[in-house]
């Protein structure tokens, strides 16, 4: 099975062929964007390129291979819009040029060559696979490659533990091995105070007003969204790195979808975190790393999860207290988080179980990953405490 990795390579000498064509492919992307508008339809690529190759050739001295990938980049924008039931003029403001692996750049013994200039540059260990077309882009005044590699992922385990992950504020991830009863908390206190920090840095300086603030104002753009992207990535890996030490086949994560449409009333600080939650984008990381592995990933309701009791199976709001957990009925004690995660888990297990079950009564029934949850429901409620 393939999987695509995207990596980014930061070129480090000067290649001034990079900004002659990108500047270039930009006038030719807008050139073409205009006949297409007037023409009111998208056309094919193929037939666009019988027609315009040439002028294109001619008018914008481009290579031929960014030339071909030109009418596909345009023609692609305009079905977006159709599909979408839009018909805007699209205008190309970015210097972004897509490349061609091994007619516009190679990289060979790690020396890259663009357009037959070698060109130096910079990045983490580039994955073992099969190189793909990938994308030049200019992105505050620096050249990147975002380079597109195919690897071959692993067949996902047969065998092995089931490992329940509770998602959360204060703990971002905390992952419960049942078998062993080994559990990892990684802390998301740090991720949620350099957010909270910048977001009252970028309010500081929007208040002065200024021209030096709007310049400020334009360099802590993206610092967000940077800072939550590699703190994801770093708690994501460690996650998989201990499921991989306690032998684990599956991942089980809450299925969250739909719970910013939560229609209760809460303070509003409280509802401005739940929304600045990326609890997504960091089911996202941990998903693709557990796949490189062939770790499997499954998702289960989040019903109750953090409310009902492993022990005794009772469910009430008040077994919960912040981080702590104390069922009213048999007074089992717990980390809340690490509660979660076990249930998380056994729910998994009881889903499994109910499709074993219908699979005997019923053997048209294949008890596989991708409908356990589905079956499942059924006979076994999620949240019923059984």
């Amino acid at each position: 099975m393939k999987s695509v990795r995207a990596i980014k390579l930061k070129l480090t000498s000067n290649n001034p062929k990079l900004l002659e064509v990108a500047v270039a492919y930009q006038e030719a992307c807008n050139w073409l964007s205009e006949i297409i508008f007037n023409r009111g339809k998208p056309c094919t690529p193929a037939s666009l390129s019988r027609e315009f190759y040439g002028t294109v050739r001619n008018k914008f001295h481009i290579p031929s291979q960014v030339t071909c990938s030109l009418f596909r980049h345009v023609v692609g924008t305009y079905r977006t819009m159709k599909s979408n039931k839009q018909w805007n003029l699209a205008i190309y403001k970015k210097l972004n040029v897509p490349i061609c692996w091994k007619r516009d750049f190679n990289i060979i013994h790690n020396n890259l060559t663009i357009w037959g200039t070698k060109t130096d540059y910079k990045s983490k260990s580039i994955p073992i696979g099969e190189l793909g077309d990938s994308k030049l882009k200019l992105i505050k005044k620096q050249w990147y490659i975002v380079l597109t590699v195919h690897i071959d992922i692993p067949e996902p385990k047969t065998t092995g533990t089931i490992v329940g992950v509770d998602s959360g504020q204060k703990n971002l991830l905390t992952a419960v091995d049942l078998k062993s009863n080994k559990t990892l908390y990684i802390r998301g206190g740090t991720l949620n105070h350099r957010r909270l920090c910048i977001r009252q840095t970028r309010a500081k300086v929007a208040s002065v007003g200024t021209r030096s603030a709007h310049r400020l104002l334009q360099r802590l753009s993206g610092r967000e969204k940077a800072v939550t992207h590699q703190m994801l990535h770093v708690a994501s890996k460690q996650l998989v790195t201990f499921a991989q030490s306690v032998g684990a086949r599956t991942l089980v994560m809450e299925d969250l979808t739909g719970i910013r449409e939560n229609k209760k009333k809460i303070h509003h600080k409280q509802k401005a975190r739940n929304y600045r939650w990326p609890f997504a984008l960091c089911q996202l990381f941990v998903s693709y790393k557990a796949n490189a592995v062939g770790i499997g990933m499954e998702f289960v309701s989040p019903a109750n999860t953090s409310r009902r009791c492993p022990k005794c199976g009772h469910i009430d709001k008040s077994n919960r207290n912040g981080l702590e957990f104390r069922c009213v009925s048999c007074n089992h004690q717990d980390n809340a988080d690490r509660n979660g995660g076990v249930n998380i888990a056994s729910r998994s297990l009881l889903q499994r179980l109910a499709v074993e079950e219908r699979a005997v009564v019923n053997p048209l029934i294949v008890a596989n990953e991708g409908n356990s949850a589905s079956l499942a429901t059924n006979q076994f409620p999620c949240g019923s405490g059984n």
